[in-house]
């Protein structure tokens, strides 16, 4: 009786050191049915340990990670164990919850899997996106979604013992393809499309539409690419005589880990993703460690650019215009920042990004700021000059000594009043509404404008328009490209105008490419238009006189 005792005591010993480090314990037999569970099933899982004896213990894996979790367990049963490997949980009532997961086969014991699951609601630094967001033609996950998804599967993937790749796709052509084919065919082949890029990538769904004619999916090294392209290739051939010119092409890069945390992993393959369309389908890397390596290593010298440029205000302001929908005549300038030198064609979109992440965006916006009055003071000595809008970062109008440094400026140029205007970009980055709002208040009392940009491309939009009194909003091009090309689209933004109206705040749609958009914006409601159908970007604003009308304030009603 003793021995039976003490025998129970050690047993109830191990279940305890076990808990140090998980919330449930799992035994799956040779069928991934439960022999065995304990821990907080009822909290997590919404059942008794009793009731879950026998049932699969996919019962248990939101239905996201069931393909993933077979996935991970077939791999980790060559290799014996399974280390710290990401997935999610059904909760109580559907609810997602992210758990680590490790564990081994025991011989001993049948071969059976011990599991151990820790609720790990940490989420790297990189992504929060939930629920993942996806592309509306293929259904393929959002860039951003796809960075988030991939770099925890493949990082799961690689834990469980497997060779994770993510592969790069370019499908020439398929956009000539596309604009030749009925909108039901269009629908069909794209649909299929990310149907074969998601059926051969991890967990079923880690694929993504990068832009018109390039996608990436992340994959177990075994799944042949070249067996893709093929079928990519005979689909459009299928769809229409014309789908015999589409070529797919594939770049593979191996996920070898290298230490790589998920929020690395996730930076790479966005990383990797933009150098692949820049670079017209092609990456130079072999493996995302060598594209994080090199990286950090750009990112330094990048840096240490951005520093030098905006400490000596080297770089150019372009002039982009944004005329007016009823008359035609140039109503004001966005001002784009441009570099000088071997960096002159470059977009500088990725250095402001840097900016942003590394925190020296206030460095570089006052002297986009500082630029930009210098460039209005020299036009303006010889012509008339429409209003320039210099974007601020949500970012900078929420650092106190920006602001300050900013309002005491623009009192001390009290003839720039009316000749500028600001606008806010990246309004997700802003923390303290009311506070920014009372900032942007003094400064509108000063008699400089404020736009708010990229508005309907998402639904805090109406929160920051609700937080912030502005004088104008422009309407984020997808959203353009909606009310253009869909009815919904178009009675969305109708609508959207017309509060705008009735609040007395002017309308710009920008990507306004052709005279039938602008056309059709203009029906919408739409104040201003911004593309390159009324021009591009330029050094010179003079070159656009001719559409210069005698005032061009922003006036307010």
């Amino acid at each position: 009786m003793a021995h039976t005792d003490k025998t129970k005591r050690e047993k109830e010993r191990f279940v305890a050191l076990s808990f140090c480090r998980a919330d449930l314990l799992f035994e799956l037999n040779d069928n991934r049915e439960i022999e065995f569970v304990a821990g907080a099933t009822p909290v997590l899982l919404g059942k008794d340990a009793q009731e879950m004896t026998t049932t699969p213990f996919s019962d248990y894996i939101h239905k996201e990670d069931v393909k993933l979790v077979n996935e991970l367990l077939d791999t980790a049963s060559n290799k014996g164990r399974l280390d710290d490997a990401t997935l999610h949980l059904k909760g109580p009532k559907g609810l997602k919850l992210r758990v680590s997961l490790s564990g081994y086969r025991v011989p001993d014991f049948n071969n059976h899997f011990f599991l151990a699951l820790k609720v790990d609601p940490h989420r790297g630094g990189f992504g929060k996106i939930e629920p993942l967001k996806r592309e509306e033609e293929t259904n393929l996950l959002e860039t951003e979604s796809f960075a988030q998804a991939a770099s925890e599967r493949v990082t799961s993937f690689i834990h469980a013992g497997g060779d994770a790749q993510v592969s790069m796709l370019k499908v020439n052509h398929l956009d000539k393809l596309l604009n030749t084919v009925g909108a039901t065919d269009k629908q069909k082949l794209l649909g299929e499309i990310g149907s074969i890029l998601s059926e051969s990538s991890l967990g079923g769904d880690t694929a993504s539409r990068i832009d018109d004619t390039s996608f990436s999916f992340a994959h177990a090294s075994a799944v042949d690419t070249q067996t893709i392209n093929e079928k990519i290739e005979a689909l459009a051939a299928q769809i229409h005589p014309d789908g015999d010119m589409v070529q797919a092409i594939s770049s593979t890069l191996d996920v070898d880990g290298a230490g790589m945390s998920e929020d690395q992993v996730a930076r790479a393959l966005i990383h990797t993703m933009q150098r692949f369309c820049e670079n017209k389908g092609s990456v130079r890397e072999n493996a995302l460690s060598d594209v994080l390596s090199g990286m950090m290593t750009n990112t330094v010298k990048n840096v240490g650019f951005i520093k030098e440029v905006a400490k000596n205000v080297d770089f150019d302001i372009h002039f982009m215009p944004i005329n007016d929908l009823k008359r035609g005549y140039v109503h004001h300038f966005e001002g784009l920042l441009r570099f000088k030198g071997e960096r002159s064609k470059e977009s500088p979109y990725h250095m402001i990004c840097l900016a942003e992440e590394v925190g020296i965006i206030c460095d570089l916006d006052m002297a986009v700021v500082k630029k930009s009055i210098e460039r209005v003071h020299h036009f303006r000595q010889t012509h008339f000059l429409p209003p320039l809008a210099i974007n601020l970062s949500g970012i900078s109008l929420g650092n106190d000594k920006f602001m300050h440094t900013l309002y005491n400026m623009l009192k001390d140029s009290p003839e720039m009043s009316g000749h500028l205007l600001f606008e806010i970009t990246e309004s997700a980055r802003i923390e303290d509404l009311p506070k920014v709002n009372r900032i942007l208040q003094s400064i509108r009392k000063l008699d400089f404008e404020v736009c708010l940009d990229d508005f309907g491309a998402g639904a805090a939009s109406f929160d920051y328009l609700n937080g912030l009194d502005v004088d104008v909003v422009k309407f984020d091009g997808p959203v353009v490209k909606r009310a253009y090309s869909t009815e919904k689209g178009n009675d969305l933004l109708r609508a959207m105008s017309n509060m705008c109206h009735d609040l007395n705040i002017h309308t710009v749609a920008e990507m306004v490419e052709d005279e039938a958009m602008a056309k059709h914006m203009q029906d919408c409601g739409i104040d201003f238009g911004q593309g390159w159908f009324f021009g591009k970007p330029d050094p010179d604003p003079i070159q656009y006189a001719s559409k210069f009308a005698p005032t061009s304030k922003v006036h307010r009603k």
